[in-house]
């Protein structure tokens, strides 16, 4: 039953505009949430049986992003779109995703190398984190001979970041190494370009005919009050998070570390919160400070997800909400507390990072140890010595193709020039590696890149169709006080239970399920006998997806599909008075039958 699922299923970049799910066009590299949604809700009941088909559909993830099974702990920027989240609850697309991952890693595990002839162009990539290692994954899979120059001893970047309680350790190690074998990218391993020994010029003398930078955010911003620093950030007991962080995930820090310490963690983003859940989890007392407001829906509202703020609460983390750090205080060369002054406002009247405070309203907060994370910044100097900044100091590249402005052999993309979510950063490895294979193809590097995406609107239903999105089982806090996982994913009975809560917004142009796994030979079409239509908009009002109107011909107004719109459900069809609509192609029955007798 389970065929190729690529068959008949290219996206084909529309001359105007395509309308996607609102979960898809939400996904900056446009991942066929519907149509996986429709197959994993097909899956059979039985475990053995439903294997081949999970195969399949993270064979089909796997090709247009490698990193799917990571998605699936940590990325769930789809579901931020999906029409369901004010009418029972977002479809819980990462926990689905997740479960294809945990039945697809022993397959990736064996999956064969790809047979590919590397007979192109040398590129080099600087940096290994996720933007990094895509552009390289892509670039390889098109026969470019790719060799990834990374800072560190081991690729993944930020990745290794998250805490493990949220990303297994092994599930991101077998990723990326499988990425790696399959691929076959060369590596060259604590190598820091630009340090005096490699420099871009250096590596086109060596033959690298583009190179793509991508090397992240590797500086910690500084705690400023107003536009001045804060003063005695070199205090004993003061780190930032990033640090932290990155000790963290090497078991630098023993458990127990911060026991009986006061640990003050300053932000209000999810790094923040990934440091503070950590700095508990090793057992320090945790209060987070942070500028923003608690409630989230007014513009000074707290970044943090939702999800984040539920389990820091949880674990007895408490929040200082509309609170700054304008001073630190020490003795002894050591942190013992920081002055708060209230937060009036984060943002100013023009929308910028600006925030106020009423200094007739101070406290202050006790704290052994102080973790700044207020952002990170990229190696500006690095970018300054190699030509890569405008006057203004300004990185110079182009936004949509990300070649440099001012070294056409160089691309820059990810956290290095728009700190984001890690799939924006895999999305511009992905935009990098198209731009390279046109530059050194001596293609035109503009033409047709920008796509005109639009979300379709959530299908009328009645009340009572909607259904609630499934309760996330996470271990008590009382017993996930470590580093192991402490989300439990679905079982492959509730996958298939939340994959059918899908609403499958979207027109069939962009799912074509039916047409992947054999249903149907083609997608359904509606047609128009025009001389027998009077144009009385019947069809109109009987259409749940905008694509049935009506249009004035010759004079006359007459009835029109939007085949972007379509879902050919066939209600314009059966609406239709005098029979002027037709649905061509409807051979469901038909297939459905073959199908049956096949198995």
């Amino acid at each position: 039953m389970w065929k190729t699922l690529n068959s008949g299923a290219a996206l084909v970049e529309p001359a105007i505009k395509q309308f996607l799910p609102p979960c898809q066009e939400k996904c900056p590299i446009n991942e066929d949430i519907q149509r996986t949604n429709v197959l994993m809700s097909l899956l059979p009941a039985d475990s053995k049986l439903a294997r081949e088909g999970l195969t399949q559909i993270g064979d089909h993830l796997m090709e247009r992003n490698p990193f799917f099974p990571v998605c699936g702990y940590v990325c769930g920027i789809c579901e931020v779109g999906c029409n369901y989240k004010t009418k029972g609850g977002s479809v819980r697309r990462r926990l689905l995703k997740r479960f294809v991952s945990d039945n697809y890693l022993d397959h990736l595990d064996k999956k064969e190398e790809y047979d590919i002839v590397k007979n192109k162009e040398n590129v080099a990539v600087i940096g290994g984190g996720p933007g990094g290692l895509m552009c390289a994954f892509a670039l390889s899979r098109k026969g470019y001979r790719v060799t990834i120059f990374e800072a560190t001893d081991r690729l993944g970047g930020a990745l290794w970041l998250i805490p493990h309680y949220r990303l297994p350790k092994d599930v991101l190690q077998r990723v990326i190494e499988n990425m790696m074998r399959i691929s076959g990218i060369e590596v060259k391993f604590n190598i820091k370009i630009g340090d005096g020994k490699f420099s871009l010029d250096k590596l086109k003398k060596d033959g690298f005919k583009a190179i793509f930078i991508a090397k992240g955010t590797p500086t910690s911003r500084i705690l400023t009050y107003g536009k001045e620093e804060v003063q005695d950030q070199d205090l004993a007991g003061v780190m930032h998070g990033q640090s932290f962080l990155y000790e963290v995930s090497r078991g630098i820090l023993a458990r127990d570390y911060f026991t009986g310490k006061k640990v003050i963690v300053v932000g209000g983003g999810n790094v923040a919160f990934d440091v503070a859940r950590s700095a508990r989890r090793l057992g320090g007392d945790v209060k987070i400070v942070a500028l923003e407001c608690e409630d989230k829906t007014t513009k000074d509202g707290i970044p943090a997800d939702e999800e984040e703020i539920r389990g820091a609460w949880e674990e007895g983390i408490r929040i200082e909400y509309c609170r700054g750090v304008r001073k630190i205080i020490g003795k002894g060369g050591k942190a013992t507390s920081v002055e708060s002054p209230r937060c009036t406002s984060v943002f100013d009247s023009e929308g910028s990072f600006n925030p106020s405070f009423d200094e007739n309203d101070v406290i202050s907060i006790p704290g052994d140890v102080i973790i700044i994370t207020v952002g990170q910044g990229p190696d500006r100097a690095f970018l300054k010595r190699e030509e890569l900044l405008d006057e203004r100091g300004r990185l110079a590249v182009d936004p949509v193709t990300l070649q440099s402005i001012n070294k056409d052999f160089v691309f820059i993309g990810g956290d290095v020039r728009k700190v984001g979510f890690m799939i924006e950063a895999i999305h511009e490895g992905q935009e990098a590696a198209e731009s390279i294979e046109r530059f050194l193809s001596g293609l035109d590097i503009q033409s047709g890149r920008k796509k005109w995406y639009e979300a379709m609107s959530i299908p009328q239903l009645k009340a009572d169709q909607y259904r609630q999105e499934p309760e996330v089982i996470w271990i008590p806090p009382e017993n996930r006080m470590h580093f192991k996982l402490f989300e439990r994913g679905f079982t492959l009975s509730e996958a298939i239970e939340e994959a059918k809560r899908c609403l499958h917004c979207g027109p069939c142009l962009s799912c074509k399920a039916c047409v992947s796994i054999g249903l149907v030979n083609s997608l359904p079409t509606i047609t128009l006998h025009e001389h027998l239509c009077s144009g009385c908009g019947i069809c109109v009002s009987s259409c749940h997806y905008g694509s049935a109107h009506l249009a004035e011909k010759d004079g006359d107004l007459m009835s029109a599909t939007d085949m972007f719109r379509c879902k050919a459900c066939g209600m314009c069809v059966s609406a239709c008075p005098a029979g002027a609509r037709e649905m061509l192609g409807l051979d469901t029955e038909k297939r459905l039958t073959e199908v049956l007798q096949a198995l």
